[in-house]
Parts: structure tokens; C-alpha cells; sequence
């Protein structure tokens, strides 16, 4: 094995000037790949072309793997390379390790999801190969890209086909029940007489007591019930035919003098080879159209209710961004010139100042609010990522008393802490931060005056409790469960007209579970709330990851 940097014998094309055919093998790779129903199959030929195109000492496909916090990080897993067996396993290492290109190593990675990148190539050249071509560097880059998101999409259309299979099965095993639900049933010994007939046969037949026809000659009970028919020759016909053949029927529709469609199905018993009699089984084909058309508009009902939820959340989002978009312009525009009079129009009276401060006072609630709800629309889209980091729990409960502290003590509330050690997470600090922010500000808000916040974070071996516990108004119990609810608040706060807008909660809710964990609530109305953060160790992380 040739180390890393070390020239080969054989004269070969520097990668770094060889880059006229890069839209070729982009074509190549898109065609491959595209072909390929997970991707992983295309890999060996796409990384061969890269390989022999660009002169390459070798090409390596792979998925790097997450370290846990103050750990090293393990050999990322080998999807493919070209050639084969070209990389050994301290070069593997290595290139792991790597969060950028290196001499020699032309790395390209996927966007991360979830925080962790899924899919990165290694280009290796010979050489202290310093820089790489542009088109080079683009087509590795674009290539791990339609590779992630083939994978992406192999996974989506696997979990798809799942739910789907799932979906038939569950819709199948529904009609089979619906079809046999409570059918009526006769069975007879080989002599034609009847040993069994359920009480839904004899109320499909008016029969009062099907339980005593046993004993009672199958001819003579099906004498009686031929009168249950339109045409009873026809019964008579067809029953008779069916005895002779003695083979099995199923689906027989005859038509009920009452309007009502009768099926039924017929079946000889054999045992090893002998007859041993009969089984009838009925059922009223009425009672199941109406139970199927039943399903069938409850179906279409759910579907255009879905569908209409759809469009209502879509308008919502819409509306939610049109107006926070228009407020911000104007806000700012108030905050600006509310501060322009302060500074430079003298004279002002008492009142005059007075009203300043309430313009400023409620400018300022409200451009939070257009901030929260821009901030929550974008956490539920997607589109505002988590900038993962190492995170101390203990240290992260600490910083976040004692910025809330000072603010407590103006209204005479002292926050306590308590925090126990532990290991460190993968989080966003800046975002773990603002969940406590939000749930310490909301704990000293509906606290009573002269009383006391306490904050705990206590590791259990698997993850961190982080409780933040006040002993103020509380909350309703049938209300709790809404409380995470866009623009939801307590009826006891509205009505103490304590302010606030209904989305800090929301957006606890949403940043705690982008960090895998959960966010609970107790309370007891008149003696305060505990709200508790689950946030997972390092090991559930890289099980989730």
C-alpha cells in the first residue's frame, strides 16, 4: 500500500490540470446513479470513471460517523472504492477525521441532515497534490450531492412503500371482516341432517329457533326457506345441483323476495378422502353494500377534510408571513422615531414621556411577536438549522439563572439552581439557551412576588431532566395539554391580564424536539407549574443519529 503523498512509479495525469472531461463524467455519474434504485449499487462504476478519468491514485465513497462527545471519532463506513482494496484502514482513519480537504485528498461532502453529514467522498491523488481544478472540485461536489440525495430519496420511497404495504394490509384484513362478519351458518352430517345452525342463519331466514334444528333434515329447512325467495324454483334448482356436485361453490347470489341479495357459499367436508357432510354459509349481501358504502363515503369525507386542513395550514402560513413581513417595516419605524423625539424635542411634559414609554413599551411587544412567529414558521419548515456543538448541561443551567436573574429580582423573585454532572451533548447552544430563557422568564412571570424559581438538571445515565419549577398561579388541567399550541395561554393568565402572546411555549416545544428530546408539563391550579426538558445523552443521540 503506497502511503498518503507518496508518488507511484507509473506516470499518471495530474488531477489537478485534468478537469476537460468533468462534464462527462458528470453526465456518466447523473446517468448511473439515476439508474440505480438506492445509488449504492452505482457507486463502484461512477468512483472507477472518477478514477480513470482524472488519473487518481484511488476514489472512496463512504459515510462518516458521527464521535461522541470528547471521544475520538470511529472509521467512517466504506460504501465503495475504486480500485478495490486501493485504501487500507489507517488511511481510512484519516480520511474520517478530515472536515476539509488535505494535501493529497480532495474530500467533498452532502449537506448535513439533521445535523450529520449521511454521504462524503474522497478523491486521492499521488503526490503533494496541493490544489485541485475547479471543475475538479465541482464535479466531486456535485456527485456527493445526487448521490445523498438518491439515498434520500431510496429511503423515502422504501418508507413510502412500507406505509403503503402496511395500508393494504390494514384495508384487507378490514374487507375480509366487514365480508365475514357474522355470517349465517348450517352444517350437516353425511346423511343431510342438520348438526349446527347459527342464530344469525335463522334471522336471516326467519327461522325463531335456529338452535333446535338439530337433528332436522337439511331438505326440510331448505323447503322452509325457499319461501324467503323470489324465485323458489330457482332455489330449489340450484340447492339441488349444488348437493349432486358436491364440489365447492362460493359467490351464489339469489335474490330475497324482500328485495334483500343473498350470497352464499357451499363446501363438502372431506376427511381423508370420504364425504362427511356439508357447510353452508350465508350471508345478507345488503348489509354489507351498505356497510361498504358507508366506508367508502367516510373515506372521501376524511380525504377532502385532509385536504382542506391542507389548504387552511398553507393559507395560515401565508397569512402569517404577509402580516409579520408588513408589521416589521412599520414597527421600526415607530421604534425610530419614538427615539428621535426623546432625544432631540425638549420640553417634553411628564405625560408626554409617559407616552413614549408605552409606545415604546408596546412597539417593542410587538416586534417580538412578529419575530416569534417569523422564527417558529421558519423551525417548522425547516429552514432554520441547528448549529450542533459540544454542550454542558450543567454549565448551559447556570448561564441561563443567571442572565434571568436580575430581571427576577426587580419583581422580587429569587431563582435557585441545582445542577449535577454529567456528560456533554450535541446542541445548539444558542437555541438550548433560548428554550430556558423562555421557560425561567415564563416560571418568574406567574410567580407571586416575594416567592422562588427553582431550576434542576440531573443526569440519569441514559439522558438529561431539566425542571424549572415555580410555585405561582398554575394552570387549569384541562387546559395543560394545549398549552404548546400556537397562540394558546392559560385562561387564568388571560384573565389576570398578565401579557404575553402564546408562542414562547410553541417555540420550547419545536427546538427541544429538534434536539431529540421532549418537553412536559405538570401543574395544580393556585400552587404553581414544573416544566420539564428531556434531552438525550450522547449515546441516544447516536442511536437517533
Amino acid at each position: 500500500m503506497v502511503p498518503m503523498g507518496a508518488p507511484r512509479a507509473r506516470a499518471v495525469p495530474d488531477p489537478v490540470t485534468k478537469s476537460g472531461s468533468a462534464a462527462t463524467v458528470l453526465d456518466f455519474a447523473v446517468g448511473q446513479i439515476l439508474r440505480d434504485d438506492t445509488a449504492l449499487g452505482a457507486l463502484p462504476a461512477v468512483l472507477g470513471r472518477l478514477v480513470s478519468t482524472f488519473g487518481l491514485r484511488a476514489a472512496v465513497a463512504f459515510q462518516p460517523a458521527a464521535a461522541a462527545a470528547g471521544q475520538p471519532a470511529p472509521e467512517p463506513t466504506v460504501l465503495a472504492m475504486s480500485p478495490g482494496g486501493a485504501v487500507d484502514e489507517a488511511l481510512l482513519a484519516r480520511i474520517g477525521t478530515l472536515t476539509a480537504s488535505a494535501p493529497g485528498v480532495l474530500l467533498a461532502r452532502s449537506a448535513p441532515v439533521g445535523g450529520q453529514c449521511r454521504f462524503a467522498l474522497a478523491l486521492i491523488g499521488d503526490g503533494d497534490v496541493t490544489g485541485w481544478d475547479d471543475e475538479v472540485r465541482a464535479t466531486a461536489h456535485a456527485v456527493a450531492a445526487i448521490v445523498a440525495t438518491q439515498i434520500r430519496h431510496a429511503n423515502n420511497i422504501a418508507r413510502l412503500e412500507r406505509s403503503h404495504a402496511a395500508l393494504a394490509d390494514q384495508t384487507e384484513r378490514l374487507n375480509h371482516l366487514i365480508a365475514a362478519a357474522i355470517p349465517g351458518v348450517l352444517i350437516t352430517d353425511e346423511q343431510g341432517i342438520v348438526t349446527n345452525a347459527s342464530e344469525s342463519f335463522g334471522e336471516m331466514f326467519g327461522l325463531a329457533e335456529p338452535s333446535q334444528l338439530a337433528g332436522t333434515p337439511a331438505v326440510a329447512v331448505m323447503h322452509h326457506i325457499r319461501r324467503e325467495f323470489a324465485d323458489p324454483a330457482r332455489f330449489t334448482r340450484r340447492i339441488a345441483a349444488v348437493v349432486r356436485a358436491r364440489q365447492p361453490l362460493t359467490g351464489e347470489q339469489i335474490q330475497a323476495a324482500d328485495g334483500r341479495t343473498i350470497e352464499g357459499d357451499y363446501w363438502p367436508v372431506l376427511v381423508d378422502g370420504l364425504y362427511r357432510g356439508d357447510i353452508w354459509l350465508t350471508w345478507d349481501m345488503s348489509d354489507r353494500r351498505a356497510l361498504e358504502q358507508q366506508r367508502l363515503d367516510a373515506q372521501r369525507q376524511l380525504t377532502e377534510q385532509n385536504e382542506q386542513l391542507r389548504k387552511l395550514d398553507a393559507a395560515r402560513n401565508q397569512f402569517l408571513a404577509i402580516v409579520s413581513h408588513e408589521l416589521r417595516t412599520p414597527l421600526t419605524s415607530i421604534v425610530s422615531f419614538t427615539e428621535l423625539i426623546r432625544g432631540e424635542a425638549g420640553g417634553l411634559t411628564p405625560d408626554g414621556i409617559r407616552f413614549l414609554d408605552i409606545i415604546e413599551r408596546n412597539a417593542d411587544r410587538l416586534h417580538r411577536l412578529v419575530g416569534d412567529l417569523l422564527m417558529l414558521d421558519r423551525l417548522e419548515a425547516g429552514a432554520l438549522p441547528l448549529d450542533l456543538a459540544p454542550v454542558s448541561v450543567p454549565d448551559l443551567v447556570l448561564e441561563a439563572v443567571r442572565s434571568a436573574s436580575a430581571g427576577a429580582a426587580k419583581q422580587g423573585i429569587a431563582i435557585e439552581l441545582r445542577a449535577g454532572t454529567g456528560p456533554g451533548i450535541q446542541g445548539d447552544q444558542r437555541r438550548l439557551m433560548q428554550i430556558l430563557d423562555n421557560l425561567i422568564a415564563n416560571a418568574v412571570k406567574f410567580s407571586h412576588r416575594n416567592q422562588q424559581v427553582r431550576v434542576t438538571a440531573d443526569h440519569d445515565g441514559r439522558q438529561w431532566r431539566i425542571d424549572i419549577s415555580d410555585r405561582g398561579i398554575g394552570i387549569p388541567e384541562a387546559e395543560a395539554g394545549r398549552l404548546f399550541n400556537r397562540f394558546v395561554r392559560a385562561s387564568n393568565a388571560r384573565n389576570a391580564g398578565l401579557p404575553g402572546t402564546g408562542l414562547g411555549l410553541s417555540i420550547v416545544k419545536v427546538l427541544t424536539e429538534m434536539h431529540g428530546g421532549h418537553v412536559d408539563v405538570a401543574s395544580t391550579l393556585g400552587q404553581g407549574s414544573t416544566f420539564t426538558v428531556y434531552l438525550p445523552g450522547p449515546e441516544e443521540q447516536r442511536h437517533e443519529g
